[in-house]
């Protein structure tokens, strides 16, 4: 990430001071299921679903998290429709959200992607992560590799929870993130923005509609 190709990601995590994250109760509560398609284990599955937990608190949201059996992705599928923002900031918050993590990026994404989230999908997986590009971070001097999947998975959903593929100049949706930002994230909390926890708050509320389609990656800017 940083200004090196290395370490040049699409999810810049600026450090806030865990004196800043908020205590207020959880309003919203979601369920959600990890399909382990990388096989990267139960112990490691337990500590990237604490610590995403633990960030999506910030954002007053309560998470419930479960293991999918991967024989059932067959029958899940993915909706890649482009769907118009209207429609997709307007619709009601999914129940349950489903997150695959894959061993390996796809062709075709960017050289230091390490996910993409479908934030306007109705069915089917709404997160995708990549098992081998969070390793890297992990090796090159970052957070742990459950940690580093953890926050990947934690930005994810907060487009799909934000119904939006933008990013934030500040906080967990920051768009890129450098290698002294990985390095503090091994030992800090990154919170959404108070912007982000009040629009998470509000899902239901009214924009302008404008047709675009809705795919936000993890990849350079």
């Amino acid at each position: 990430m940083g200004t090196n190709k290395t370490w040049r990601t699409g999810l810049f995590l600026s450090l806030l001071s865990t004196a800043a994250l908020g205590q207020e109760s959880p309003h919203l509560k979601v369920a959600i299921v990890i399909y382990d398609s990388a096989h990267v284990g139960a112990k490691t599955l337990d500590r990237t679903e604490r610590s995403a937990g633990t960030i999506l608190q910030t954002a007053g949201i309560e998470s419930r998290w479960d293991t999918g059996p991967v024989q059932d992705l067959g029958n899940l599928g993915t909706d890649f429709t482009a769907y118009s923002r209207g429609d997709c900031e307007h619709r009601p918050a999914s129940a349950i959200l489903r997150v695959q993590i894959l061993p390996r990026a796809p062709s075709g994404f960017a050289a230091q992607a390490l996910g993409y989230s479908l934030p306007c999908a109705k069915r089917g997986i709404q997160v995708a992560i990549f098992a081998d590009r969070a390793a890297d971070v992990s090796e090159r001097g970052g957070p742990t590799f459950g940690r580093v999947l953890g926050y990947a998975i934690a930005h994810e959903l907060g487009h799909v929870l934000l119904h939006s593929g933008a990013h934030d100049t500040a906080g967990l949706m920051k768009g890129i993130w450098s290698k002294r930002d990985w390095q503090r994230a091994a030992v800090s909390i990154i919170p959404f923005s108070p912007t982000d926890v009040q629009r998470i708050a509000a899902l239901h509320q009214r924009v302008a509609d404008r047709d675009i389609p809705e795919l936000a990656s993890l990849h350079p800017h």
